[in-house]
């Protein structure tokens, strides 16, 4: 009877902490965007503005509410305030308050909470969503905002705080003035990313625009305007401000537009150097292919010839279409660059991670740490990747050395890196740079390697020089004609000739060595993508399945085999004490590590894009007349907010 107690508990205690880990797989798996953030500000006589922003939310999975912080310093405090939520632009709720005292207290859909502290209203909304897009929309006053000096009057505030956790897109702020005032009495200033844009509607209106303002950066507004406009207000200044406001603003565009110039000289000097380098190999065409004009009447039989000798792929003796074994024994960032004809994908970096933990090198494991926040720090769940102390320090390729030394030692603490920190550490261009220098260090190492296995047929490369050779012989060839003919002439002979070089750039062949391991690995990846489907009695060891998933990773099918295994294994496989990253753990928490490390690479695209926006962004006003946002602050009020998800 005891005994079976005892079993009783242990598979409940196995069931709720298999349902804890499914949880927490499901909880790393949801994200959410912001696509759309709309102020609209409507500053009234006595001073005050009444605010009105529309957050527009993309959930990815399940979440219970947002966040919002609103920032009401420099004013005489925030009321009115009102929040809703729509659909398709219809308001489907307006919420209702349940706790002003503690932000944590437990609600219901439809309420929220707010807790003021040092001027800053925070804000917790209850709102059940999930896979689907909605609009929070917040309404309040600011009080007493505007401030009135002797010679203007001054709204300025940072409207889009510095506290968000995602990236806002498409950040659009309408300021609507008091009657009374024409456009040339109006100046507009904007403050934030060099790529957003401030103008004047009219003697009434001004607008901000943003295309995407990431985490930790603001959006402050200054609008100069009458004091006749603002009759009411009573923060007022006796002094004359405008020269000083004027000097300010000057000051912070001079600054930014010489960052824009500087960044326009860069791309200017990258451009002409590209011009330069293809003039210098059009003349070395023109030079090197005059002799070659014979040729003309034998580009048929000489791109056969090429094709026959350098280009068509040696027979394989295997031509079944499934292999159950790993065809070669090595690693799975070298069989990229056989099976992609010698590139190496990012994917690679996951699978070579992988097999280091596969291989004792590196521990996996799922940890919870504190994570820095921009106010108060939070605790988060990640993966982290661990050196193992009791690894030999040989036994590594060059690559998989230069992977640990780049992601762990350098990113990491030297010990340890969560995936969390890699796909943070890109934050600067600098940042980019040298991210993107490991990366590029990194694929050549691979390829070093994967030339020792000679998978690729050596004398292809004096059959892509002779058709690359022959190409621009025929490109000059039909020039010359036609100069000489004064006519179309040459034509024909410059359409072959850039046929011969396209031909020429892509050809190359594997070894029959080469081709027959290619051969095999397509095998093994239908045998990956189908291996539930066959007689499980022929089914690999769960063991080798770990060696197997690392290859997946790098033939892109991962997805597919760990859809897969629960077809053919069970619960009991995944506890075998031999197993490494696969032991005891929900098998749908690798597509996340994958998708994670993918990302990571993808930052580095997203860091040189921001900087060609800043290169062609529009220039700074310094007399108030609108264009592109200054870096820098002008002062104002706000700008210690944010907001998010739960």
């Amino acid at each position: 009877m005891k005994t079976l107690k005892k079993a009783v508990v242990f598979l409940l205690a196995l069931l709720l902490a298999s349902a804890a880990l499914c949880q927490n797989v499901f909880a790393d798996s949801r994200s959410y965007d912001i696509i759309s953030y709309t102020v609209n500000v409507v500053v009234d006589p006595d001073g005050s503005a009444d605010v009105t922003e529309r957050i527009t939310y993309d959930f990815n999975g399940e979440f219970n509410g947002v966040l919002r912080d609103i920032d009401y310093e420099r004013t005489d405090g925030l009321e009115n305030l009102q929040v809703s939520v729509e659909e398709n632009g219809v308001t489907v709720r307006e919420f209702t308050v349940n706790s002003t005292t503690d932000l944590n207290a437990a609600g219901i859909p439809g309420t929220y909470n707010v807790y003021h502290d040092d001027e800053i209203a925070h804000l917790k909304v209850f709102e059940k969503s999930r896979n689907t897009m909605k609009t929070f929309v917040y309404k309040y006053t600011l009080k007493n905002v505007v401030t009135k000096y002797n010679d203007i009057a001054e709204f300025n505030r940072k409207i889009i705080d510095t506290g968000w956790d995602v990236p806002l897109n498409y950040v659009q702020i309408h300021i609507q003035l008091p009657e009374g005032a024409s456009k040339d009495e109006i100046r507009v200033f904007g403050h934030g990313p060099l790529t957003g844009e401030s103008k004047i509607t009219d003697g009434q209106n001004v607008e901000y625009i943003l295309d995407r303002l990431y985490p930790g950066y603001y959006v402050e507004t200054l609008v100069l305007f009458p004091p006749r406009l603002v009759p009411g207000s009573t923060r007022v200044k006796e002094e004359d401000a405008l020269q000083r406001i004027l000097d300010n603003e000057k000051k912070l565009a001079d600054e930014a537009n010489a960052e824009r110039e500087r960044a326009r000289k860069e791309v200017e000097e990258y451009n002409r150097r590209l011009e330069e380098q293809e003039k210098r190999m059009q003349q070395r065409r023109m030079i090197t292919s005059i002799v070659s004009i014979i040729l003309l009447l034998a580009w048929i039989p000489l791109i056969i010839r090429l094709y026959l000798k350098y280009d068509r792929e040696f027979k394989s003796s295997f031509n079944a279409k499934y292999y159950r074994e790993l065809p070669g024994e090595y690693t799975p960032a070298e069989m990229s660059v056989l099976m992609n004809m010698g590139s190496v994908n990012k994917r690679d970096v996951t699978a070579t991670l992988m097999d280091l933990v596969r291989k004792g090198y590196l521990i996996l494991k799922n940890e919870t740490y504190i994570k820095d926040g921009f106010f108060r720090d939070k605790e988060v769940e990640d993966y982290s990747l661990t050196l193992n102390p009791e690894a030999p320090e040989t036994g590594l390729l060059s690559h998989e050395s230069c992977l640990i030394n780049w992601f762990v030692k350098k990113i990491g603490d030297g010990s340890r890196v969560f995936l969390d920190q890699i796909s943070g550490h890109v934050r600067t261009e600098a940042d980019a740079r040298r991210f993107t220098r490991n990366y590029q260090n990194w694929c050549g190492m691979v390829r070093d390697e994967a030339d020792k296995h000679k998978f690729f047929d050596a004398s292809s490369q004096k059959g892509k020089t002779t058709a690359i050779l022959a190409g621009i012989a025929y490109i000059v060839l039909g020039f010359i004609l036609t100069g000489a003919a004064q006519g179309g002439a040459g034509f024909l002979p410059i359409i072959l000739g850039f046929i011969m070089l396209i031909f020429g750039a892509r050809l190359n062949r594997r070894s029959a060595y080469g081709n027959g391991q290619y051969t095999m690995w397509k095998a093994f990846r239908n045998f990956l993508k189908d291996f539930s489907r066959m007689d499980k009695a022929e089914m690999p060891s769960i063991i080798l399945w770990e060696h197997y998933l690392v290859y997946a990773v790098s033939l892109g099918v991962a997805k597919e085999v760990i859809k897969q295994l629960p077809l053919v294994y069970t619960d009991a496989d995944l506890q075998n004490t031999r197993l490494t990253y696969m032991y005891g753990s929900n098998l749908r928490s690798l597509s996340s590590l994958t998708h994670t490390l993918d990302r990571t690479v993808n930052t580095v695209d997203h860091a040189i894009s921001r900087a060609m926006a800043i290169a062609n962004s529009k220039q700074s006003s310094s007399s108030g007349s609108g264009g592109g946002f200054s870096g820098g602050s002008s002062g104002g009020g706000g700008g210690r907010g944010g907001g998010g998800a739960f």
